[in-house]
């Protein structure tokens, strides 16, 4: 291992560092965010395969991709109103067997999300119970959990005054 070099830097070396660094500044590639997006793009559109869902039929077991399984609960979903599907994850256990639901939602603004969660576990259960027939763990074996992720505006026309002329002020007293 060498001691540290006390000798000033080559001058001619320091121009040339310095040229080599402006010049990798000033350079800029356009076609770098087209190439980028057609790369992203390929990546997406590449082949993943997706987790096994084991369902039954008359004639026996059958297994489901859980990439289709999430797109019919999405389609089931989305058909609850007040309702979108921002995220649908599907958790198996022993033997591919279905354990675990998680739908996120995008709710509009004003509906009841109580009942907007009850409808969408509802719409789960019974779009699995058609998908995996009587392998469908229902209701009791299902856990649907219902995460708001997003609150989007209603078209009402006569949407709900955000602040009435009721409601106490900012200094206002309350007694």
């Amino acid at each position: 291992m060498s001691a540290p070099d006390d000798r000033a830097p080559d001058p001619r070396a320091l121009a040339d560092l310095t040229r080599a660094t402006a010049l990798l500044r000033a350079h800029t590639d356009s076609s770098w965010s087209g190439v980028r997006e057609a790369l992203l793009a390929r990546a997406a559109s590449a082949f993943r395969p997706s987790a096994p869902v084991r369902g039954r039929h008359g004639l026996g077991d059958f297994f489901v991709a859980a990439d289709v399984v999430v797109a019919q609960l999405r389609t089931a979903v989305d058909a609850v109103p007040g309702a979108t599907a921002a995220r649908i994850v599907c958790t198996t256990g022993d033997e591919d067997v279905l354990a675990q639901v998680v739908v996120e939602l995008s709710v509009t603004f004003g509906v009841p999300l109580l009942e907007v969660a009850a409808a969408v576990r509802a719409a789960v259960v019974a779009e699995l119970a058609v998908l995996l027939g009587p392998l469908s763990p229902g209701a009791a074996g299902v856990r649907a959990d219902v995460h708001v992720a997003d609150v989007e505006p209603a078209d009402d026309p006569h949407p709900v005054d955000p602040d009435p002329p009721d409601r106490p002020r900012d200094g206002d007293l309350l007694t």
